[in-house]
């Protein structure tokens, strides 16, 4: 790759720069950026990409066409089970049409990012000013609940599309995207989301940092600065990130904060840039367990329990090849993020411990959710101290198997087969013991933990349940079950769950055994028949509890497990730790903060 340090109009850039010639900003920034534009090689393959993406294009709306399926998530749109026209995956496409450099691929990219620009509010009265629909034929007047995220996340692509391709744009289309950025900006800056929304916190920093360099915005540069020393500051304070662990979003963090390496030029910006590169890979390092290939749980947002091929590659590129896990390769699109794993951290990617225990803190606030894993060469076992049922959380969570064929065992509450996240779930742990606990917000989150939380503790069902699940299929066979429990034999690793407590109101409780082509489960079947109305505030008790046990040995756990209940307080003893939580329906804050936990040594 041509190294553009050296280049002469990158150097008189910076000694413009440096003696503070405002012109020469936005022409260091952009001369810096082209420093990650692809090599010859990369070029070829991003051709090659957008041929094979050729169907996928729709020059009637100068956007990619793809299918949403009905299990995507209609958090914010009603536009699912269809064809759709995304603002976000064509904004993403018009960078690769400018990366393959060819003539006609540039040109098409400038009527894409003319369509982007012309689907975005640009009133600054209005409501939703600076952001952008999920789809083109869906305008955000006529979105469940517009996403306020689409300002970042269309925003970063333009920012990219203006600085490593500015030659390749016309004047006229540089001031629309230049007046599409400062719009997001404001959007961004007035939104002002605080460092608890990890990857968004980063992005949103990014794109107004960027924009005020840029375009000379005094009043985006200050606020881009206060944000990335808040989020700093709040960073080292917690050690990690709120957003933790996360197989997805810690990722996404990682990939704005080597942009912020990359394309920032600020020497104070990039020192703490450096310090939350660092502690994000610490995040990642400390749960990766090696011999499943998989992070170590609790995760606080996920889309996939198992990890997905790109992420090796991830690892991969940013290992320069040392971690090599099923079909990994450098990715292709490496020349736009060049990921490092830092050199104290890659022991945890390439040698595997006898022992460890992860204790993690996951925000300042005065009752914070404290992750604990325990990794072993045979499996490990991640859970929370407090979390809910929503399905992007996986608040108890193991793994074990190798990394060609990994397995996991996790808990789900589910409504109707989707997931419910009205459950409040507990867990009191010690090694390879936990006792966890789940009672039930009468305001609890339904399909989402916020856009629609339960009135009043009423909701609409067929069916109710607690799920074991367990992958793979295979497993199925391996798992004895009943009321009291279930106990899984594969291999040399033994998992042992005793259900201490199972009651929702006057429902029977009963235990069911299932599985499908790719998972096995164990049901606690709270109610499944005719559409049924059910309103937790008249509940006087509605909670589970149960004892497990994770190990390498077929000898039955010792530990006998004991439930106390007094009037609204159920306490479950095991061993080293016992857990108290609230047995009746309430609101999700009071439920989160009356749990209590206690460790016995």
């Amino acid at each position: 790759m041509k190294n553009h340090y050296l280049t002469l109009p990158f150097l008189i850039s910076i000694l413009l720069l440096v003696f503070g010639c405002k012109p020469s900003v936005q022409q260091a920034l952009i001369e810096n950026s082209q420093k990650f534009r692809p090599t010859e090689a990369a070029r070829a393959l991003m051709i090659k990409e957008v041929k094979a993406m050729e169907d996928e294009f729709d020059p009637e709306y100068n956007s990619l066409k793809t299918f949403t399926p009905k299990t995507a998530n209609r958090y914010h749109s009603t536009r699912v089970g269809m064809y759709n026209h995304p603002v976000r995956g064509t904004s993403r496409y018009a960078v690769k049409l400018l990366e393959t450099g060819d003539p006609v691929y540039v040109a098409r990219a400038h009527k894409v990012i003319e369509a982007i620009i012309a689907a975005q509010d640009q009133d600054s009265a209005s409501e939703t000013y600076g952001i952008w629909p999920y789809y083109f034929e869906e305008p955000l007047d006529q979105m469940n609940k517009p996403d306020w995220n689409w300002a970042d996340f269309n925003s970063v692509s333009l920012l990219e599309a203006y600085m490593k391709y500015n030659d390749l744009l016309a004047d006229d289309l540089k001031e629309k995207m230049k007046a599409s950025i400062i719009h997001a900006s404001y959007s961004i800056k007035k939104r002002d989301v605080k460092p608890g929304y990890t990857n968004i916190a980063i992005m949103g920093t990014l794109v107004t940092h960027l924009a005020g360099q840029l375009f000379g915005i005094v009043e985006l540069q200050e606020y881009a600065d206060m944000r990335m020393k808040r989020f700093y500051d709040y960073t080292r304070q917690l050690g990690g990130f709120v957003e933790y662990n996360s197989p997805t979003y810690t990722r996404v963090a990682l990939d704005e904060l080597v942009r912020m390496k990359q394309y920032i030029l600020d020497l104070a910006t990039l020192e703490m840039v450096d310090y939350c590169y660092h502690t994000g890979w610490k995040v990642l390092a400390t749960h990766f367990h090696l011999p499943t290939g998989q992070l170590a749980g609790p995760h606080s947002r996920s889309y996939s329990t198992l990890i997905r091929q790109r992420f090796y590659n991830f690892l991969n590129g940013a290992s320069g090849g040392q971690v090599n896990i099923g079909q990994a390769k450098i990715p292709d699109e490496y020349f736009k993020l060049q990921h490092k794993i830092p050199d104290d951290l890659m022991a945890y990617f390439t040698t595997a411990s006898e022992e460890r225990i992860q204790v993690d803190t996951f925000s300042l606030d005065d009752n914070p959710p404290i992750g604990y894993a325990y990794l072993t060469k045979g499996y490990c076992f991640g859970t929370v101290n407090r979390s809910t049922t929503w399905q992007q959380r996986r608040p108890y969570l193991m793994y074990w198997g190798d990394e060609t064929n990994p397995r996991y065992l996790s808990v789900r509450l589910l409504h109707d087969y989707e997931d419910f996240g009205i459950g409040n779930i507990f867990s009191a742990r010690h090694k390879n013991e936990a006792l966890t606990a789940m009672n039930f917000a009468t305001n609890g989150g339904d399909y989402h933990i916020s856009i629609d939380r339960l009135e009043e503790g009423k909701f609409v069902a067929k069916d109710v349940r607690l799920r074991f699940e367990i992958a793979t299929n295979k497993l199925k066979d391996k798992v004895d079950a009943g009321p009291q429990g279930l106990t899984l034999r594969d291999g040399d690793v033994r998992v042992t769950i005793r259900m201490l407590h199972a009651v929702f109101g006057d429902e029977e409780i009963k235990m069911e055994k299932g599985g499908d082509d790719q998972l096995a489960w164990v049901d606690y079947i709270i109610y499944n028949g005719e559409e049924r109305h059910f309103d937790l505030s008249q509940l006087n008790e509605a909670c589970f509890a149960w004892y497990t046990s994770i190990g390498t040995t077929v000898d039955s756990p010792n530990i006998a497990p004991e439930v106390v209940q007094e009037e609204n307080q159920l306490t479950a003893s095991a061993g080293a730790v016992s857990i108290s939580i609230p047995v009746k329906p309430a609101l999700e804050n009071d439920l989160q903060s009356a749990f209590r936990i206690k460790t016995h040594q």
